[in-house]
């Protein structure tokens, strides 16, 4: 029953894929998902790449694969950026979607996206990920595999935050299933 549930989940991600190829003019996807610290976002990133068989970019992990665990300083972050910036064009050359993790806090972090989006020819689209702060004091107080954002580092972003004025969707991961959430990026991509 599990292989079952797993190849249809399979089947319903390549079509998704094909759906937004063929009726999108062929156009690549890449899908920005950003948020606070302990929002859901690689959760979510993770399970819609899996899903649609797309590459997932996440900063914290291409952060420690650089050896820039610890260093938050602006040309830290801007190394950072710039690598995931350089996988996300090799996978969009390569025809495959893309799905990004990160913070995008910062407007002009997300123009650099929207740039390669255009540059490359795809689709782009924003989802900004929230949580109810009680929430997001709630898990962060646990240990989490790639991330080394605390409470701090949470009210540090928090306070720098510049909000999304380019369209996009918003959704709370702590009122809606994993599968709630795709459903409605899935609506909202195809638009």
């Amino acid at each position: 029953m599990i292989y079952y549930k797993n190849s249809c989940t399979q089947i319903q991600g390549l079509l998704l894929l094909l759906y937004m190829l063929h009726f999108n003019n062929n156009q690549s996807l890449l899908l920005l998902v950003a948020g606070l610290p302990a929002s859901g976002k690689t959760w979510l990133a993770k399970y819609l790449s899996e899903k649609w068989g797309a590459v997932h970019i996440n900063s914290d992990k291409l952060r420690t694969a650089m050896n820039l665990r610890g260093h938050y300083d602006q040309a830290s972050k801007q190394r950072v950026y710039n690598a995931m910036l350089t996988q996300a064009a090799d996978a969009l050359n390569a025809g495959r979607p893309v799905v990004v993790d990160s913070t995008f806090y910062k407007k002009y972090l997300r123009q650099a996206w929207v740039d390669l989006a255009k540059k490359q020819g795809a689709r782009h689209r924003f989802v900004e990920i929230k949580i109810p702060e009680e929430t997001a004091f709630q898990r962060l107080q646990k240990k989490r595999e790639d991330s080394e954002a605390d409470w701090q580092v949470y009210q540090q972003l928090k306070a720098e935050w510049e909000p999304l004025d380019a369209p996009h969707l918003t959704l709370d991961s702590h009122a809606l299933s994993l599968e709630e959430m795709a459903e409605a990026i899935e609506s909202y991509i195809s638009l």
